[in-house]
């Protein structure tokens, strides 16, 4: 069972946790810590998964790599961890450019772009969570995210970032 640090209305660790799935997940000023990764490879593309269709929320949809940090791990351990539990991919977060900080919901999610090449043809998906793998173009995104097949809360966020980082 993941046990995650309560953060307060200004994300900052009120010294209480709670568990995956507890009720006080969803209470109103309950917050939890999340994180991203925006694989970029040397074409500019972006990893995206789709999750995997046994998901409670939003299952069906595309996404970046993510998820919650476990108490005592920091963001970029929670990066590696995800990104390895979810595609078998060992992530190379030295070089990892914060991009954002955000609340929605319940949940402080900050968002990190890593440049690294992914063979997907290695890519190991956790059933659980992952249905399918592939990289996109920012304007492929742009589509899957007018179309209302994009997580939500994610993109919006960072959209302009990316697009800057792939026009330099």
């Amino acid at each position: 069972m993941e046990v995650w640090d309560i953060l307060d209305e200004n994300g900052n660790i009120t010294g209480e946790t709670m568990c995956k799935g507890d009720k006080k997940v969803w209470e109103e000023g309950i917050y939890h810590q999340g994180v991203d990764a925006w694989i970029i490879n040397s074409e500019n593309k972006i990893l995206i998964q789709k999750r995997s269709p046994k998901k409670k929320l939003e299952p069906n949809v595309w996404a970046m790599t993510g998820g919650s940090v476990i108490k005592g791990e920091t963001l970029l351990e929670a990066l590696k961890r995800e990104t390895l539990e979810e595609l078998g991919i060992e992530l190379k977060v030295e070089n990892a450019i914060k991009m954002a900080r955000y609340k929605t919901d319940n949940i402080w999610t900050e968002e990190y772009l890593i440049k690294q090449d992914v063979d997907l043809n290695k890519i190991i998906m956790q059933e659980d969570e992952v249905s399918e793998v592939k990289f996109a173009t920012f304007d492929e995104i742009e589509e899957i995210f007018k179309n209302g097949m994009f997580i939500k809360e994610r993109w919006e966020f960072v959209r302009e970032k990316i697009k800057e980082y792939i026009e330099k």
